[in-house]
């Protein structure tokens, strides 16, 4: 049986303790840091960057 599937509440209340309130670099910075990342070769970093792109410019709706 795999972890993810137990019901951990301790570790649901701590998660909600968690405030997430990291704000978003321009666009324009997040497009520069994907092109570098992707002449370096970064697969991570490309999938990362590219997401957080789609978010900055709207492409994608914003968790809570």
């Amino acid at each position: 049986m795999s972890t993810a599937l137990v019901h951990r509440p301790t570790e649901n209340a701590a998660l909600k303790s968690v405030q997430y309130n990291v704000q978003t670099p321009p666009a324009v910075v997040l497009a520069d840091l994907l092109i570098e990342a992707r002449e370096m070769g970064d697969r991570y970093g490309v999938r990362v960057l590219d997401c957080m792109l789609d978010r900055a410019l709207g492409l994608v709706p914003q968790d809570g």
